[in-house]
Protein backbone atom coordinates (compact mmCIF):
# COMPACT_ATOMS: atom_id res chain seq x y z
CA UNK A 1 0.00 0.00 0.00
CA UNK A 2 1.17 3.77 -1.14
CA UNK A 3 0.95 6.10 1.55
CA UNK A 4 0.87 9.76 0.62
CA UNK A 5 2.13 11.90 2.81
CA UNK A 6 0.72 15.05 3.27
CA UNK A 7 0.23 17.65 5.86
CA UNK A 8 -2.86 18.09 8.09
CA UNK A 9 -3.94 15.06 6.39
CA UNK A 10 -4.79 15.79 2.45
CA UNK A 11 -5.07 19.73 3.11
CA UNK A 12 -2.36 21.82 1.39
CA UNK A 13 -4.10 24.81 1.45
CA UNK A 14 -7.39 25.60 4.28
CA UNK A 15 -10.05 27.99 3.45
CA UNK A 16 -10.00 30.09 6.99
CA UNK A 17 -13.12 31.24 6.20
CA UNK A 18 -14.55 27.41 7.12
CA UNK A 19 -12.89 27.53 10.10
CA UNK A 20 -12.30 30.79 11.86
CA UNK A 21 -14.83 33.49 12.42
CA UNK A 22 -14.36 36.81 10.32
CA UNK A 23 -16.00 39.46 12.43
CA UNK A 24 -12.98 40.96 13.73
CA UNK A 25 -12.79 44.72 12.44
CA UNK A 26 -9.55 45.30 10.13
CA UNK A 27 -6.74 47.57 11.43
CA UNK A 28 -6.14 50.36 9.13
CA UNK A 29 -2.55 51.24 10.60
CA UNK A 30 0.44 48.47 10.54
CA UNK A 31 -0.14 46.53 14.55
CA UNK A 32 2.57 46.79 16.67
CA UNK A 33 3.65 43.85 17.94
CA UNK A 34 4.85 41.88 21.21
CA UNK A 35 6.38 38.67 21.32
CA UNK A 36 6.62 37.37 24.87
CA UNK A 37 9.13 34.55 24.94
CA UNK A 38 9.56 32.24 28.23
CA UNK A 39 12.58 30.20 28.27
CA UNK A 40 11.40 26.69 29.55
CA UNK A 41 7.57 27.13 29.69
CA UNK A 42 6.01 23.46 29.61
CA UNK A 43 2.89 22.71 27.31
CA UNK A 44 1.35 22.09 30.35
CA UNK A 45 2.25 25.04 32.59
CA UNK A 46 -0.70 27.18 32.06
CA UNK A 47 -3.78 26.55 33.10
CA UNK A 48 -5.47 27.55 29.99
CA UNK A 49 -3.31 24.53 28.85
CA UNK A 50 -4.35 22.17 31.49
CA UNK A 51 -2.35 22.67 34.79
CA UNK A 52 -4.50 21.80 37.29
CA UNK A 53 -2.26 22.72 40.10
CA UNK A 54 -2.07 27.02 40.08
CA UNK A 55 -3.46 29.17 37.85
CA UNK A 56 -2.49 31.61 34.80
CA UNK A 57 -5.18 34.26 34.63
CA UNK A 58 -3.75 36.81 32.76
CA UNK A 59 -2.65 34.76 30.19
CA UNK A 60 -5.88 32.71 30.26
CA UNK A 61 -7.57 36.26 29.38
CA UNK A 62 -5.21 36.70 26.48
CA UNK A 63 -6.46 33.04 25.18
CA UNK A 64 -10.49 33.95 26.03
CA UNK A 65 -9.43 37.08 23.75
CA UNK A 66 -7.97 35.71 21.12
CA UNK A 67 -6.34 32.57 19.22
CA UNK A 68 -4.83 29.61 21.14
CA UNK A 69 -2.61 27.31 18.72
CA UNK A 70 -2.82 23.35 19.85
CA UNK A 71 0.44 22.55 17.60
CA UNK A 72 2.88 24.71 17.44
CA UNK A 73 6.50 23.74 17.63
CA UNK A 74 9.71 26.16 18.87
CA UNK A 75 12.58 26.39 16.68
CA UNK A 76 14.20 23.24 18.91
CA UNK A 77 14.75 21.78 22.18
CA UNK A 78 17.37 24.00 23.54
CA UNK A 79 17.56 27.89 23.51
CA UNK A 80 20.18 29.13 21.56
CA UNK A 81 18.92 27.63 17.66
CA UNK A 82 15.14 27.29 18.79
CA UNK A 83 15.89 31.88 19.30
CA UNK A 84 17.76 31.92 15.74
CA UNK A 85 14.86 29.72 14.35
CA UNK A 86 12.11 32.59 15.49
CA UNK A 87 14.59 35.81 14.44
CA UNK A 88 15.53 34.72 10.78
CA UNK A 89 12.59 32.48 9.33
CA UNK A 90 14.61 29.05 9.28
CA UNK A 91 14.42 25.58 10.71
CA UNK A 92 17.39 24.02 12.24
CA UNK A 93 18.46 22.10 8.71
CA UNK A 94 19.56 25.82 7.66
CA UNK A 95 19.67 27.77 10.29
CA UNK A 96 23.30 29.13 11.51
CA UNK A 97 23.05 28.33 14.45
CA UNK A 98 21.76 24.42 15.71
CA UNK A 99 23.34 24.07 19.41
CA UNK A 100 23.83 26.07 22.34
CA UNK A 101 27.38 27.34 22.54
CA UNK A 102 29.55 30.04 22.45
CA UNK A 103 27.66 31.60 19.28
CA UNK A 104 26.16 35.00 17.86
CA UNK A 105 24.42 35.69 15.07
CA UNK A 106 26.15 36.73 11.98
CA UNK A 107 26.61 39.71 10.88
CA UNK A 108 23.92 41.86 8.10
CA UNK A 109 23.59 40.99 5.24
CA UNK A 110 23.23 37.43 6.25
CA UNK A 111 21.03 36.13 9.05
CA UNK A 112 18.55 39.08 8.56
CA UNK A 113 16.28 39.37 11.69
CA UNK A 114 13.14 39.96 12.46
CA UNK A 115 13.94 43.07 14.07
CA UNK A 116 16.12 44.25 11.23
CA UNK A 117 13.38 43.72 8.59
CA UNK A 118 10.48 46.05 10.64
CA UNK A 119 12.87 48.65 11.95
CA UNK A 120 13.71 49.19 8.03
CA UNK A 121 9.86 49.24 7.62
CA UNK A 122 9.54 52.13 10.41
CA UNK A 123 9.30 50.19 13.75
CA UNK A 124 10.64 51.32 16.96
CA UNK A 125 12.16 47.78 18.42
CA UNK A 126 13.07 46.39 21.39
CA UNK A 127 14.71 43.64 22.87
CA UNK A 128 14.89 43.23 26.64
CA UNK A 129 15.59 40.09 28.80
CA UNK A 130 17.71 37.17 27.41
CA UNK A 131 19.29 37.67 24.15
CA UNK A 132 18.19 36.13 20.90
CA UNK A 133 20.31 36.94 18.86
CA UNK A 134 23.56 35.48 21.17
CA UNK A 135 24.58 32.07 22.60
CA UNK A 136 27.02 31.89 25.47
CA UNK A 137 28.99 35.39 24.47
CA UNK A 138 29.71 38.05 25.94
CA UNK A 139 29.62 40.63 22.61
CA UNK A 140 27.19 43.04 23.99
CA UNK A 141 26.96 45.12 20.70
CA UNK A 142 25.09 42.43 19.23
CA UNK A 143 21.38 42.76 20.03
CA UNK A 144 21.85 46.73 18.67
CA UNK A 145 23.46 45.42 15.21
CA UNK A 146 21.17 42.88 14.64
CA UNK A 147 17.88 45.27 14.44
CA UNK A 148 17.09 46.36 17.96
CA UNK A 149 17.19 50.10 18.80
CA UNK A 150 16.92 49.12 22.52
CA UNK A 151 18.32 46.49 24.44
CA UNK A 152 18.17 45.71 28.14
CA UNK A 153 19.45 42.22 29.27
CA UNK A 154 22.30 39.95 29.70
CA UNK A 155 23.84 38.20 26.37
CA UNK A 156 25.48 35.00 27.62
CA UNK A 157 22.60 32.49 28.70
CA UNK A 158 24.59 30.93 31.17
CA UNK A 159 23.82 34.81 32.66
CA UNK A 160 20.54 33.98 32.12
CA UNK A 161 20.64 31.09 34.60
CA UNK A 162 20.84 33.46 37.62
CA UNK A 163 17.64 34.83 38.79
CA UNK A 164 19.51 37.76 40.28
CA UNK A 165 22.42 38.82 37.90
CA UNK A 166 25.20 40.87 38.91
CA UNK A 167 24.82 42.69 35.96
CA UNK A 168 22.74 43.39 32.77
CA UNK A 169 23.42 45.32 29.31
CA UNK A 170 21.95 48.04 28.06
CA UNK A 171 22.77 49.15 24.40
CA UNK A 172 26.45 47.93 24.90
CA UNK A 173 27.28 49.25 28.43
CA UNK A 174 27.52 46.91 31.28
CA UNK A 175 24.97 48.34 34.19
CA UNK A 176 26.16 46.66 37.58
CA UNK A 177 23.81 45.42 39.96
CA UNK A 178 26.02 45.12 43.21
CA UNK A 179 23.46 44.27 45.84
CA UNK A 180 22.75 40.90 43.17
CA UNK A 181 24.88 37.94 44.08
CA UNK A 182 23.51 35.44 41.27
CA UNK A 183 21.26 33.30 43.70
CA UNK A 184 20.37 35.99 45.98
CA UNK A 185 19.80 39.46 45.79
CA UNK A 186 17.75 42.86 45.46
CA UNK A 187 16.84 43.19 41.49
CA UNK A 188 15.10 39.58 40.44
CA UNK A 189 15.52 39.94 36.68
CA UNK A 190 12.04 39.26 35.49
CA UNK A 191 10.98 42.11 37.58
CA UNK A 192 13.42 44.04 36.19
CA UNK A 193 12.82 43.16 32.66
CA UNK A 194 9.19 43.92 33.46
CA UNK A 195 9.86 47.30 34.45
CA UNK A 196 12.39 47.94 31.18
CA UNK A 197 9.34 46.85 28.82
CA UNK A 198 6.58 49.30 30.47
CA UNK A 199 9.21 52.14 30.33
CA UNK A 200 9.52 51.24 26.48
CA UNK A 201 5.66 51.70 26.45
CA UNK A 202 5.37 54.57 28.09
CA UNK A 203 7.53 56.07 24.92
CA UNK A 204 5.41 54.88 22.59
CA UNK A 205 2.55 56.46 20.93
CA UNK A 206 -0.04 55.73 17.93
CA UNK A 207 1.73 57.64 15.60
CA UNK A 208 4.94 55.29 15.36
CA UNK A 209 4.25 51.21 15.66
CA UNK A 210 6.72 49.53 17.34
CA UNK A 211 7.81 45.76 17.93
CA UNK A 212 8.92 44.75 21.45
CA UNK A 213 10.59 41.29 22.05
CA UNK A 214 10.03 40.55 25.71
CA UNK A 215 12.34 37.56 26.29
CA UNK A 216 11.71 35.87 29.37
CA UNK A 217 14.71 34.00 31.51
CA UNK A 218 11.76 32.18 33.70
CA UNK A 219 11.09 29.49 34.59
CA UNK A 220 15.03 28.16 33.13
CA UNK A 221 17.16 26.54 35.47
CA UNK A 222 17.66 28.72 38.41
CA UNK A 223 14.45 27.64 39.92
CA UNK A 224 13.36 30.54 42.70
CA UNK A 225 10.64 33.31 42.81
CA UNK A 226 10.13 36.58 44.86
CA UNK A 227 8.30 35.68 48.13
CA UNK A 228 4.89 36.89 47.29
CA UNK A 229 4.75 35.00 43.89
CA UNK A 230 6.28 32.04 46.29
CA UNK A 231 3.27 32.46 48.89
CA UNK A 232 0.48 32.67 46.09
CA UNK A 233 1.81 29.05 44.81
CA UNK A 234 2.04 27.91 47.91
CA UNK A 235 -1.50 28.79 48.59
CA UNK A 236 -3.07 27.57 44.87
CA UNK A 237 -1.03 24.64 45.45
CA UNK A 238 -2.40 24.01 48.74
CA UNK A 239 -2.30 20.38 49.92
CA UNK A 240 -2.47 18.95 46.50
CA UNK A 241 -1.34 15.17 45.60
CA UNK A 242 1.66 16.51 43.07
CA UNK A 243 2.32 13.94 40.99
CA UNK A 244 6.00 12.38 41.58
CA UNK A 245 6.87 14.71 44.88
CA UNK A 246 8.35 12.04 47.35
CA UNK A 247 10.05 14.63 49.84
CA UNK A 248 9.96 18.16 51.11
CA UNK A 249 12.83 19.45 48.97
CA UNK A 250 10.81 18.35 45.88
CA UNK A 251 7.66 20.22 47.09
CA UNK A 252 9.51 23.03 47.69
CA UNK A 253 10.51 22.54 43.76
CA UNK A 254 7.55 22.57 42.65
CA UNK A 255 6.03 25.54 44.45
CA UNK A 256 9.42 27.91 43.48
CA UNK A 257 8.38 26.74 40.02
CA UNK A 258 4.85 27.37 40.04
CA UNK A 259 5.88 30.35 41.32
CA UNK A 260 8.07 31.59 38.68
CA UNK A 261 5.19 30.89 36.17
CA UNK A 262 3.09 32.80 38.47
CA UNK A 263 5.78 35.73 37.98
CA UNK A 264 5.51 35.56 34.53
CA UNK A 265 1.65 35.75 34.03
CA UNK A 266 2.24 38.77 36.07
CA UNK A 267 4.28 40.14 34.32
CA UNK A 268 2.16 39.51 31.26
CA UNK A 269 -1.03 41.38 32.93
CA UNK A 270 1.02 44.00 33.84
CA UNK A 271 2.05 44.31 29.70
CA UNK A 272 -1.63 44.14 28.77
CA UNK A 273 -2.84 46.79 31.02
CA UNK A 274 0.12 49.18 30.19
CA UNK A 275 -1.64 48.82 26.48
CA UNK A 276 -4.93 49.74 27.58
CA UNK A 277 -3.85 52.42 29.71
CA UNK A 278 -1.42 54.01 26.87
CA UNK A 279 -4.75 53.11 24.51
CA UNK A 280 -2.62 51.05 22.25
CA UNK A 281 -4.61 48.11 23.64
CA UNK A 282 -6.56 47.36 20.45
CA UNK A 283 -4.31 47.32 17.19
CA UNK A 284 -1.04 45.34 19.11
CA UNK A 285 -0.74 41.99 18.35
CA UNK A 286 0.41 40.11 21.80
CA UNK A 287 2.13 36.39 21.57
CA UNK A 288 3.10 34.29 24.21
CA UNK A 289 5.31 31.36 24.02
CA UNK A 290 8.40 29.09 24.89
CA UNK A 291 11.46 28.79 23.45
CA UNK A 292 11.29 24.95 24.08
CA UNK A 293 9.60 22.56 26.75
CA UNK A 294 9.90 21.99 30.23
CA UNK A 295 13.28 21.05 31.97
CA UNK A 296 14.26 19.11 34.82
CA UNK A 297 17.02 21.38 36.46
CA UNK A 298 17.55 22.85 39.54
CA UNK A 299 15.71 20.25 41.58
CA UNK A 300 12.50 20.70 39.36
CA UNK A 301 11.21 17.61 37.44
CA UNK A 302 8.84 18.10 34.93
CA UNK A 303 6.79 15.44 36.11
CA UNK A 304 6.48 17.09 39.61
CA UNK A 305 3.64 19.35 38.21
CA UNK A 306 2.89 17.37 34.48
CA UNK A 307 4.32 20.54 32.81
CA UNK A 308 4.35 19.12 29.27
CA UNK A 309 1.87 16.85 30.07
CA UNK A 310 0.35 14.95 28.30
CA UNK A 311 3.45 14.72 26.11
CA UNK A 312 6.70 12.90 26.62
CA UNK A 313 9.90 14.15 26.97
CA UNK A 314 10.95 17.39 27.85
CA UNK A 315 13.96 20.05 26.74
CA UNK A 316 16.84 18.15 24.74
CA UNK A 317 14.25 15.38 23.45
CA UNK A 318 12.79 15.93 19.34
CA UNK A 319 9.81 14.62 21.29
CA UNK A 320 6.93 16.69 21.36
CA UNK A 321 7.57 17.57 25.01
CA UNK A 322 10.63 19.39 24.00
CA UNK A 323 9.35 21.18 21.50
CA UNK A 324 5.60 21.43 21.12
CA UNK A 325 4.79 24.22 23.08
CA UNK A 326 2.14 27.25 24.17
CA UNK A 327 1.18 29.61 21.53
CA UNK A 328 -1.56 32.22 21.81
CA UNK A 329 -2.31 35.58 20.39
CA UNK A 330 -3.84 38.50 21.29
CA UNK A 331 -4.70 41.30 18.33
CA UNK A 332 -8.50 42.99 19.42
CA UNK A 333 -8.70 44.80 16.12
CA UNK A 334 -7.55 41.51 13.63
CA UNK A 335 -8.75 38.71 16.22
CA UNK A 336 -12.09 37.24 17.01
CA UNK A 337 -11.94 36.16 20.38
CA UNK A 338 -12.13 32.38 21.94
CA UNK A 339 -10.53 30.86 18.75
CA UNK A 340 -8.81 27.59 18.88
CA UNK A 341 -6.28 26.82 15.75
CA UNK A 342 -5.09 23.32 14.90
CA UNK A 343 -3.09 24.74 12.39
CA UNK A 344 0.62 23.21 12.53
CA UNK A 345 3.23 25.86 12.82
CA UNK A 346 6.48 26.85 14.45
CA UNK A 347 9.20 29.06 14.82
CA UNK A 348 10.39 29.77 11.71
CA UNK A 349 6.76 30.67 10.65
CA UNK A 350 6.76 34.01 12.76
CA UNK A 351 9.43 36.46 10.30
CA UNK A 352 6.91 35.71 7.81
CA UNK A 353 3.92 36.45 9.98
CA UNK A 354 5.43 39.70 11.28
CA UNK A 355 5.74 41.07 7.62
CA UNK A 356 2.54 40.21 6.48
CA UNK A 357 1.60 41.93 9.14
CA UNK A 358 3.42 45.43 8.42
CA UNK A 359 2.77 45.03 5.10
CA UNK A 360 6.47 44.17 3.92
CA UNK A 361 7.61 41.22 1.75
CA UNK A 362 9.95 38.53 3.62
CA UNK A 363 13.19 37.57 2.13
CA UNK A 364 13.18 34.35 0.13
CA UNK A 365 14.30 31.22 0.68
CA UNK A 366 12.80 30.53 3.98
CA UNK A 367 10.77 27.50 5.72
CA UNK A 368 8.62 29.89 7.61
CA UNK A 369 5.18 30.54 6.22
CA UNK A 370 3.28 33.06 7.54
CA UNK A 371 0.15 32.05 9.72
CA UNK A 372 -1.36 35.10 9.36
CA UNK A 373 -4.89 34.11 7.77
CA UNK A 374 -5.04 32.19 10.82
CA UNK A 375 -5.17 35.87 13.03
CA UNK A 376 -7.51 37.50 10.63
CA UNK A 377 -9.47 34.73 9.97
CA UNK A 378 -9.12 35.63 5.79
CA UNK A 379 -7.62 34.50 3.18
CA UNK A 380 -6.28 31.10 2.47
CA UNK A 381 -3.86 29.40 4.83
CA UNK A 382 -0.94 27.74 3.53
CA UNK A 383 0.60 24.83 5.48
CA UNK A 384 3.60 22.98 5.89
CA UNK A 385 4.67 19.58 3.46
CA UNK A 386 6.60 18.76 6.47
CA UNK A 387 8.83 20.68 9.92
CA UNK A 388 12.41 19.10 10.46
CA UNK A 389 14.46 19.53 13.68
CA UNK A 390 17.92 18.38 14.85
CA UNK A 391 19.26 18.83 17.61
CA UNK A 392 22.19 15.88 18.74
CA UNK A 393 18.82 13.71 17.03
CA UNK A 394 16.85 14.65 13.78
CA UNK A 395 12.76 14.77 13.41
CA UNK A 396 10.11 15.33 10.87
CA UNK A 397 6.94 15.92 11.24
CA UNK A 398 4.17 15.44 8.68
CA UNK A 399 1.30 15.35 10.24
CA UNK A 400 0.22 12.83 11.64
CA UNK A 401 3.14 10.98 11.04
CA UNK A 402 6.81 11.96 12.59
CA UNK A 403 9.80 10.24 12.43
CA UNK A 404 12.43 10.19 15.15
CA UNK A 405 16.27 9.40 14.57
CA UNK A 406 18.22 9.50 18.25
CA UNK A 407 20.68 7.68 17.39
CA UNK A 408 22.84 9.22 14.90
CA UNK A 409 25.81 6.37 14.52
CA UNK A 410 22.85 3.79 14.05
CA UNK A 411 21.82 3.42 10.79
CA UNK A 412 18.25 2.36 10.73
CA UNK A 413 17.26 3.55 14.19
CA UNK A 414 14.25 5.23 13.22
CA UNK A 415 10.88 5.46 15.67
CA UNK A 416 7.90 6.20 14.20
CA UNK A 417 4.64 7.92 15.57
CA UNK A 418 1.28 8.80 14.90
CA UNK A 419 0.87 11.81 16.35
CA UNK A 420 -3.93 11.69 16.18
CA UNK A 421 -3.86 8.28 17.86
CA UNK A 422 -0.69 8.64 20.30
CA UNK A 423 0.01 12.02 20.96
CA UNK A 424 1.94 11.22 23.77
CA UNK A 425 4.24 8.91 21.06
CA UNK A 426 4.32 5.80 23.60
CA UNK A 427 3.61 3.26 20.56
CA UNK A 428 7.02 2.65 18.36
CA UNK A 429 5.25 1.72 15.18
CA UNK A 430 8.06 2.34 12.48
CA UNK A 431 8.07 -1.76 11.96
CA UNK A 432 4.35 -1.65 11.32
CA UNK A 433 4.73 0.79 8.16
CA UNK A 434 7.95 0.11 6.17
CA UNK A 435 6.67 2.45 3.76
CA UNK A 436 6.10 5.91 5.96
CA UNK A 437 9.39 5.23 7.18
CA UNK A 438 11.63 4.57 4.00
CA UNK A 439 9.43 7.51 2.31
CA UNK A 440 10.41 10.17 5.55
CA UNK A 441 13.48 8.95 6.44
CA UNK A 442 14.75 9.70 3.12
CA UNK A 443 13.17 13.39 3.34
CA UNK A 444 15.03 13.76 6.98
CA UNK A 445 18.46 12.10 5.24
CA UNK A 446 18.30 14.53 2.40
CA UNK A 447 17.93 18.25 4.69
CA UNK A 448 20.62 16.64 7.55
CA UNK A 449 23.00 16.30 4.37
CA UNK A 450 22.14 19.43 2.87
CA UNK A 451 22.23 21.36 5.81
CA UNK A 452 26.02 19.68 7.06
CA UNK A 453 27.45 21.03 3.80
CA UNK A 454 26.41 24.65 4.67
CA UNK A 455 27.24 24.51 8.04
CA UNK A 456 28.59 22.76 10.63
CA UNK A 457 26.29 21.11 13.44
CA UNK A 458 27.16 22.32 16.97
CA UNK A 459 25.59 19.90 19.71
CA UNK A 460 27.42 21.03 23.15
Amino acid sequence: MKYTLTFLTTLLLVPLAALYAADAPRPATKPNIIFILADDLGYGDLSCQGQRFFKTPNIDRMATEGVRFTQHYSGSAVCAPSRCSLMTGRDTGHSSIRGNGPHNLKPDPEDITIATLLRNAGYATAMIGKSCVNGNTQNAAVPNQKGFDHFLGTTDHRDAHKRFPPFVYKNGKTIPLPENHGKTGDTYDLDLYTREALDFLDRQSPAKPFFLLMSCPVPHTQVSAPADSVERARQEIGDAVLPFVKTPANREAAIQYAAMVIRLDEATGSILAKLKEKDLDQNTVVILTSDNGSHSEGGYDLRFLASNAPLRGGKRALYEGGIRVPFIVRWPLGISPNQLSPHVSAFWDFLPTACDLAGIDAPSGLQGLSYAPVLTGTGTQPTHESLYWEYQGRALLQHPWKVVKNDLAQEDSYELYNLTDDLSETKDIAAAHPEIVAEMSAKLDEIWKDGKKKEPLETK
